[in-house]
């Protein structure tokens, strides 16, 4: 019995990681260049800007000794308010003024659709983490997706590439996982209200 019990936390590790890769591909599916890579291919740049990710939250809650990114945003300088008048989306990184704008329509249709009261606060550090991220591509370690370059086609020796920008968004749903300690995905709950919508 005491060798069961870690075979079990083994599997739901695996099936954690399963789950995370399955939402970036829902993240990535629309995109061409992705569409046409091998599975192989796929999987092993998901997992490597999901380590980005992963990696950068570690070093984020080591230098600023805390895992609330409003905390973390306010260190870094950044101004973090709601705002009503929003065009799409969940929430906003303005890099010229540096802040991050949340879509309070967005934040509220959350909070219904989930019902509870307790977890309020953790939706809003979610959906600030997931911007934080994006100041910190922005000004600590350059775009995600420009890392990964894919040839479209050739001409001689002159290749032409293309990128994936929804590669920011998979290390980013990485970081904001890591940084919360999130058992699920955070891209999980962009689904649950885009799904209401679509009722």
């Amino acid at each position: 019995m005491i060798k069961s019990k870690p075979k079990a936390r083994k599997s739901t590790v695996a099936i954690s990681e399963r789950n995370r890769v399955a939402l970036a591909y829902l993240e990535l599916a629309s995109d061409k260049v992705f569409q046409k890579l091998s599975e192989e291919d796929k999987v092993r740049i998901i997992k490597e800007a999901q380590a980005i990710g992963v990696e950068a939250a570690g070093w984020v809650r080591t230098e600023y000794s805390t895992d609330d990114p409003r905390k973390i945003a306010v260190k870094m300088g950044l101004r973090v308010f709601g705002e009503d008048k929003q065009s799409g989306g969940t929430s906003e990184y303005r890099r010229e003024t540096k802040e991050i704008v949340i879509s309070r329509k967005f934040h509220e249709k959350l909070l219904r659709e989930v019902q509870s009261a307790e977890l309020s606060e953790r939706l809003l550090k979610l959906v600030v983490a997931q911007q934080l991220f994006h100041h910190i591509e922005a000004e600590r370690i350059g775009e995600v997706y420009k890392r990964f370059k894919f040839p479209v086609w050739r001409l001689g020796s002159y290749v032409r590439e293309k990128t994936i920008s929804g590669l920011s968004d998979v290390a980013a749903q990485a970081f904001t996982q890591t940084l919360l300690g999130l058992d699920i995905s955070p891209q999980v709950f962009d689904y649950l209200v885009l799904s209401r919508n679509l009722l």
